[in-house]
C-alpha cells in the first residue's frame, strides 16, 4: 500500500487554508472574500473553511448487519479548536469500506489508514466532516466469513453490508444524514458495489481506479493469472497474517470480541481461483449465487440499479497504471447519474505525482465535490466540463485540459500501418511478413527483448495522442493458440524509451468479437465466453483486433512512436516447443495500429 501521509500532510495548506485566514478577518473582509471566491479544478478559496482543530477524535465499535454479523467501524470526528472537545453538531459523513485494514496502513500501528490511503479523508475532518472506515466482513476486526478477499463484498450476504452501514451512519446523532464514500482500487470498487444496492442516504462518492467490467480488468484479452494472491512465505496463511494486525474496538480491552471475530475467519477463501471465461464458474467459492464470478462481481452487470440510484460520482484514474485504468472511462460513459472524471499522471492510486508536477491536489477536488453534494454549497463544480485530464509532455501550464466528452470529440483516428520495422500512415506497397520464435521471458513494457519492434521515423512535429488506441494484427502460428501483446512507447533521440502502460493484449483463441452489453466506446469487444473459444489453425493467417489502454501524451519533435509486439503477458502459459509466430503486413493482410490524434 502506498504511504501518502508525508505527501499529503500539508497538501491543502495554501488553496484551502487561505480561505480560512481571510475569512477570519471580520465582516468587511468576508464581503471581499465573497467577491474573490475561487472554485475550479485544484483551487478552492472562500467557500469552505477549516473551522475545527487539526487533531480529531477516534472511536470504534461494532455495528450489526441485517443477518446478525457485526462489522468493525472506526469513527473520526472533529474537535473544537479552543476547547478540544468533540463536536456534537450533526455533520455529513464520508466512509470507506475496506479489505485492507480499517485502522492501520500496512503492517504497522504507527500510521492510520485515514492519514495514508489515497484520498486521505482525515484531512477533511477539520472542514466539518465525520469520517468512518469499516473492515469487510470476515477480515481484520470484523466478524463473519470472507470469500474473494478484496472483492469479498460481492459474495452472498456481504453485498448488503454497504447498504446497512450507510443507513446506520445516517441516523447517528453526530450525522446529518448526508453520506458520501471515498477510496481507491478495491475501496473504489466497494463504492461501486454500494451503488448497486442504492442506499437512500448515499448521496455522493469519489471512486478512484476501480473496475467496471471485472473480466476486462482481471483477465484482459482472455489472459489472466491462475492465482492472484500467492501465500506469504512466513508459514502463515494470508488470513492469519491479516489477523495479526486486526484492531480491537473500544471496550474490548482484553480482545475477547476480536478473538471471537478471528475465530469466524477460519475457512476464508482467498480467491475465486482461475476462471478463464467470462461466463465461467468458480470452483473455489461456496456461495452458489456468486459462482459465476465475473458476472456477479462486475458493476456493469448492475447498470440499471446504479443509474436508478442517482448517486453522484467523481471518478479518478491515473495514466501510468495497468489494467485498473480500464474501468472509469467506461463507467463515465455508461452511468447516467451526475458524474465527473479526472485523469492524472502517476501510477495506481498515486496522486502525489500530479502534485509534484503541477501542484494539483486531489483533496481539493474531494472537498469541492462533497461540499456541493453533501453540504449544498453552490461552488459551481457541476457547471464545469465533466472531463479533466492531464497530458504528458504538454507545454508547461497547459498540462491540464477540460472537455465535455470522453473520448475527445475532436480526436481523429489515424491508422499507422506496419512496415519493415516501421509504422507509418501510408500503407507500404511491398508488404511482407515478420517471423520469430516466441520468447516467454519477455516482460511487456521493456524495450526490445523478445518483441518485434516497429517505429515511426523521427517526428517532424509534435504529435498528441489522447484517447483509446486499438490494434488490428494479422498473425499465424505453428501452435493452436498464443498470447499477443501490443505496447506503445516513446523513443527519445538518445534512444531512451518511456511508456505509461499504453498496452493491449489478446489470447488468439478468444478473438471472437461480439456486441458489447454496454457502451464500449466503439472499441473491439470480446465476449470471451466458454463457447467463443476458437483455436488457431497452424499456419493460417488470422486477424486479431483488440483495444489498447488509453493515454494522453505528446510525442515530441525528434522522438519516435514505437510499437512493440510480444507474445507473453502476465498469465501466459508456456508452450513447448516454443512456437514460431508470423506477423503479416501485406495488402491482403494489412496490420495497423489506430491512434487517436488531436490536431
Amino acid at each position: 500500500m502506498i504511504d501518502f501521509s508525508t505527501i499529503y500532510k500539508y497538501s491543502i495548506a495554501f488553496s484551502l487554508a487561505v480561505g480560512t485566514f481571510i475569512s477570519s478577518c471580520g465582516t468587511e473582509k468576508k464581503s471581499e472574500v465573497q467577491q474573490n471566491r475561487i472554485s475550479r479544478p485544484g483551487e478552492y478559496v472562500g467557500y469552505s473553511e477549516a473551522i475545527y482543530a487539526e487533531e480529531y477524535d477516534i472511536s470504534s465499535q461494532y455495528v450489526e448487519m441485517r443477518d446478525g454479523v457485526k462489522l468493525a467501524v472506526d469513527i473520526y470526528r472533529p474537535k473544537d479548536k479552543k476547547t478540544g472537545e468533540v463536536i456534537d453538531t450533526p455533520l455529513p459523513v464520508l466512509w470507506m469500506h475496506t479489505p485492507y485494514n480499517r485502522r492501520y496502513s500496512g503492517d504497522t500501528e504507527e500510521k492510520l489508514t485515514v492519514d495514508c490511503y489515497a484520498g486521505t479523508a482525515s484531512e477533511l475532518v477539520k472542514y466539518g466532516y465525520v469520517v468512518a472506515t469499516v473492515d469487510f466482513r470476515g477480515l481484520y476486526g470484523s466478524f463473519g466469513h470472507n470469500e474473494g478477499f478484496n472483492r469479498g463484498e460481492w459474495v452472498g450476504p456481504a453485498r448488503n453490508d454497504a447498504y446497512d452501514i450507510t443507513e446506520w451512519l445516517a441516523v447517528q446523532p453526530w450525522s446529518d444524514g448526508n453520506i458520501g464514500m471515498w477510496g481507491c482500487s478495491a475501496t473504489g470498487g466497494s463504492q461501486m458495489q454500494a451503488a448497486t444496492t442504492a442506499p437512500p442516504h448515499l448521496k455522493a462518492m469519489f471512486p478512484m481506479s476501480f473496475d467496471f467490467d471485472t473480466y476486462a480488468f482481471r483477465v484482459p484479452g482472455g489472459i489472466g493469472n491462475p492465482s492472484r494472491w500467492p501465500q506469504p512465505d512466513d508459514g502463515l496463511t494470508s488470513q492469519q497474517r491479516r489477523d495479526r494486525w486486526a484492531a480491537t474496538v473500544d471496550g474490548d480491552e482484553d480482545s475477547t470480541l476480536l478473538k471471537a471475530a478471528i475465530k469466524q475467519h477460519e475457512g476464508t477463501i482467498e480467491s475465486a481461483g482461475y476462471v478463464p471465461f467470462r461466463d465461467g464458474y468458480s470452483d473455489e467459492l461456496t456461495d452458489e449465487a456468486s459462482k459465476q464470478w465475473w458476472v456477479k462481481s462486475s458493476p456493469s452487470t448492475y447498470l440499471d440499479k446504479i443509474n436508478q440510484s442517482g448517486i453522484a460520482m467523481y471518478m479518478a484514474v491515473n495514466w501510468d497504471e495497468g489494467y485498473t485504468k480500464h474501468g472509469p472511462y467506461f463507467a463515465f460513459n455508461n452511468i447516467t447519474n451526475p458524474t465527473k472524471i479526472i485523469m492524472g499522471p502517476g501510477v495506481h492510486c498515486d496522486w502525489f505525482t500530479a502534485q509534484d508536477l503541477t501542484g494539483f491536489d486531489i483533496l481539493v477536488e474531494e472537498l469541492r465535490f462533497f461540499d456541493y453534494w453533501l453540504k449544498g454549497i453552490d461552488n459551481g463544480i457541476m457547471d464545469e466540463d465533466p472531463v479533466y485530464y492531464f497530458t504528458y509532455n504538454a507545454p508547461k501550464g497547459e498540462e491540464w485540459q477540460t472537455s465535455q466528452e470522453w473520448p475527445l470529440p475532436e480526436e481523429k483516428r489515424v491508422k499507422y500501418y506496419l512496415g519493415e520495422g516501421s509504422i507509418a500512415t501510408i500503407q507500404p506497397t511491398d508488404g511482407g511478413q515478420d517471423e520469430t520464435r516466441v520468447n516467454y521471458d519477455f516482460k511487456p513494457g521493456t524495450n526490445g527483448k523478445g518483441a518485434i519492434v516497429y517505429e515511426t521515423e523521427a517526428l517532424s512535429e509534435d504529435v498528441q495522442v489522447t484517447g483509446h488506441p486499438e490494434m488490428s494484427l494479422w498473425i499465424s502460428s505453428t501452435a493452436t493458440d498464443g498470447d499477443f501483446v501490443a505496447t506503445i512507447q516513446d523513443v527519445a533521440p538518445d534512444g531512451s524509451v518511456s511508456s505509461y502502460h499504453i498496452q493491449g493484449q489478446l489470447r488468439a483463441s478468444m478473438r471472437k468479437q461480439a456486441e458489447a452489453p454496454y457502451n464500449n466506446l466503439g472499441l473491439p469487444y470480446h465476449s470471451s465466453n466458454t463457447s467463443d473459444e476458437k483455436l488457431l489453425v497452424p499456419g493460417q493467417p488470422t486477424l486479431l483486433e483488440f483495444p489498447i489502454l488509453p493515454i494522453s501524451m505528446v510525442f515530441k519533435t525528434g522522438h519516435k512512436i514505437q510499437l512493440a509486439i510480444s507474445f507473453a503477458g502476465r498469465g501466459t502459459p508456456k508452450i513447448e516447443p516454443a512456437p514460431k509466430v508470423t506477423i503479416y503486413r501485406d495488402a491482403e493482410h494489412p496490420s495497423y495500429l489506430v491512434l487517436p490524434i488531436i490536431e
